[in-house]
C-alpha cells in the first residue's frame, strides 16, 4: 500500500478503536495493515535476565521471571526514525518498536513430517480440496522496547532475530530491521477488574492481585422463571483511552474482549 497522506489525528483515534496498526515508512510507503497488525497482538513477554543488562545501563535492574502472557499496546501508528534516533529515545527512556521480515523456504529433499497421501486425506475430509504445501513464505517480526513498561516480542522475533537490547541498538543488526516510534499517541491507563458473581467491581492495582482477588470470588445461583442456573464471576483487563473525542474503554480480556474500543462516560 502506497500512501503520501501523513497520521492524522482523527485517522489514529479511528484504527485505536478499530483495533489496527499502521506503520508510515521514511519513503512514504506503509507497511501491510493486516500483517503489522496480526505481528502486533501476537507480543508476549520477554525475560529480561540480569546478565544481559550493560553496566553502563542507568536503568533499575530487573529480576529474571518466567513470563508468557499477551502485551497490548494500544497504540495505532507508528513512524520509522533512524536507527541512531532510535538508540537516543530509547535511552531518554522512551519506548521504541522494531520490526522484521524473515523469508523462509523448505529446501528441496529435506526430511518430512508424515502426512496423509491423497487418498487417506480423502477418507478423512471427504471431497474437501487437497490444499497444496507451503513452500515458502514470510513472518512478521516485531519487538517492543520500553523501559517503562519492559520488553515484549512476538514468536517469529525470538526465532529469527537477537533478543539482547545492547545488539539491537549497537548497529551490528541494522540491515535486517526498522525501528519505529510512536506516533498519534493517546494517554491511557491500565485497569484490572474482577465482577462478582452480584454484580460488584472489585479494582486492583496489577494483573497478579486482580488474579488472586478474582480466585477468592464464587459463583452464585440465580432463578429466571423456572431455570436454575449459576453466575459466574469475570476478570476484566481493559486500556482506558483519552481520545479527542471522549473517552475510551479497550478490553483485552472481559465481556466485550471481542469488539471494538467503545465510548464511556465519566461522571
Amino acid at each position: 500500500m502506497i500512501t503520501t497522506i501523513p497520521f492524522s489525528e482523527q485517522q489514529s483515534e479511528q484504527w485505536l478503536l478499530e483495533r489496527t496498526y499502521h506503520a508510515q515508512l521514511r519513503d512514504g510507503r506503509e507497511l501491510s495493515v493486516p500483517d503489522f497488525t496480526r505481528a502486533m497482538k501476537q507480543l508476549t513477554d520477554v525475560d529480561v535476565p540480569l546478565s544481559s543488562q550493560s553496566w553502563k545501563s542507568k536503568l533499575p535492574e530487573r529480576l529474571p521471571a518466567k513470563k508468557s502472557t499477551n502485551v497490548y499496546i494500544p497504540i495505532s501508528t507508528w513512524m520509522e526514525i533512524s536507527p541512531e534516533e532510535a538508540c537516543t529515545r530509547y535511552q531518554a527512556g522512551s519506548p521504541v518498536l522494531l520490526y522484521g521480515e524473515h523469508r523462509w523456504e523448505h529446501l528441496k529433499g529435506a526430511s518430512e513430517t508424515w502426512r496423509p497421501n491423497r487418498n487417506v486425506y480423502t477418507l478423512i475430509y471427504g471431497n474437501a480440496k487437497v490444499m497444496p504445501e507451503v513452500v515458502s513464505g514470510v513472518e512478521y517480526a516485531v519487538c517492543s522496547l520500553d523501559p517503562k513498561r519492559g520488553r515484549a516480542a512476538n514468536a517469529s522475533w525470538r526465532a529469527w532475530f537477537s533478543s539482547d537490547v545492547a545488539t539491537l541498538l549497537n548497529g551490528s543488526t541494522h540491515r535486517n530491521m526498522l525501528f519505529l516510534r510512536p506516533c498519534m499517541q493517546f494517554p491511557y491507563t491500565t485497569y484490572y477488574t474482577a465482577i462478582a458473581a452480584d454484580g460488584q467491581v472489585h479494582e486492583y492495582s496489577d494483573r497478579a492481585k486482580v488474579i488472586q482477588g478474582f480466585a477468592l470470588l464464587a459463583s452464585q445461583e440465580a432463578h429466571d422463571r423456572s431455570d436454575l442456573h449459576r453466575i459466574f464471576p469475570q476478570f476484566c483487563y481493559y486500556h482506558e483511552v483519552k481520545c479527542p473525542s471522549g473517552i475510551y474503554h479497550i478490553e483485552f480480556f472481559g465481556p466485550r474482549m471481542d469488539e471494538q474500543g467503545y465510548n464511556v462516560q465519566k461522571g
